[in-house]
């Protein structure tokens, strides 16, 4: 995946300007050579470019001669630097529904990169996928810490990875690296990853609240259609029913919801496209599993669940019909004759 022009929140600044408060530094000080207000902060819908964050980073270990800002950065993360990717995140029940909703959400925050979970035995391998020409070192070290400190705060468990990869060259020193992340370190590595325990899924979060979570839920997907606001009423249908099929939630009157319509309204936009929302939820689900069914790490089982059947049949089904084959068949004709 390659990202261009990449951006992030004006909120997730938040944790370099208390960082640098904590330092005893003047943050408008700072800020003023960047042209960004203090105020600026404080609104989570104003994007900037990624690699300002990562300028910004840089003159920040420069002028604390913090050789790892970025981990320190991310060590200082509170629930309000994540705006309603955060919240919602703390108001889940489990871990699972945390990075499940991590997942769906982490577009609010910043671009620079995409992030998805699968099962290997007992882990779970945690990607975060970037090509971007914006990733530096201090953002892939900043977002990794987030995660393990938030992780850490949301379920007051002192857990820790089994392994991290990232994809930068091992730095000279790497004893903060070790003190925080309390774990096996690989580096130079091809993907940025970090793996834990599959029991963790299940630990519960301490301020776990449904139906504050219902209503983060419904504010954030309308966030997220903001951000494309050029797109075609099909697309943006389409990309509801994406973000709603992990939620496990793909019902009409959702769908409305999210898009801010009524039912009957969502209905009637839909037929003077000449189309119906089964054929778009049937569109979005062949267009992911064909997508999905080639990554040969994600076995059918998750992408039945991922996709939102009611079972493996129901997928098997709508895949033959889809494609003339079952799932099983498909794949094996990917694979490169030897």
């Amino acid at each position: 995946m390659i990202i261009r022009d990449s951006q992030i929140s004006a909120a997730y600044l938040r944790g370099l300007v208390d960082y640098l408060i904590l330092k005893r530094q003047d943050a408008s000080l700072f800020l003023k050579p960047f042209q960004i207000s203090a105020a600026a902060i404080g609104e989570p819908q104003q994007r900037l470019p990624t690699r300002l964050f990562g300028a910004m980073l840089e003159a920040a270990g420069a002028l604390l001669h913090d050789a790892n800002i970025g981990l320190h950065v991310g060590e200082q993360i509170k629930p309000g630097q994540y705006g309603v990717l955060g919240l919602s995140v703390m108001n889940c029940k489990t871990l699972r529904e945390a990075i499940v909703r991590h997942e769906r959400y982490e577009r609010l925050v910043c671009d620079v990169g995409h992030t998805t979970y699968r099962l290997d035995g007992d882990e779970v391998i945690l990607s975060w996928d970037s090509c971007s020409p914006d990733l530096s070192r201090h953002i892939a070290e900043e977002n990794i810490a987030s995660w393990t400190t938030f992780a850490r705060w949301i379920t007051g468990a002192d857990v820790s990875p089994t392994l991290i990869r990232f994809q930068h060259s091992r730095p000279q020193d790497i004893q903060e690296h070790e003190r925080l992340f309390r774990c096996p370190l690989q580096f130079s590595c091809d993907s940025i990853e970090v793996r834990f325990p599959v029991a963790y899924l299940d630990l519960p979060l301490r301020q776990h609240d449904p139906a504050m979570l219902a209503l983060l839920d419904e504010y954030a997907d309308r966030l997220l259609l903001q951000l494309n606001p050029e797109a075609d009423f099909r697309d943006k249908v389409k990309a509801a029913l994406t973000d709603l099929l992990q939620a496990g939630d793909i019902s009409l009157k959702k769908t409305a919801q999210t898009l801010g319509l009524s039912e009957r309204a969502l209905q009637r936009r839909l037929q003077e496209e000449g189309r119906s929302y089964q054929q778009i939820l049937d569109d979005t689900r062949r267009e992911l599993a064909l997508r999905q069914i080639s990554d040969k790490r994600l076995d059918l089982s998750e992408i039945t669940f991922f996709l939102g059947f009611a079972d493996q049949s129901a997928f098997q089904r709508a895949f033959k019909r889809w494609t003339g084959r079952t799932p099983g068949q498909y794949r094996r004709e990917l694979e490169p004759v030897s």
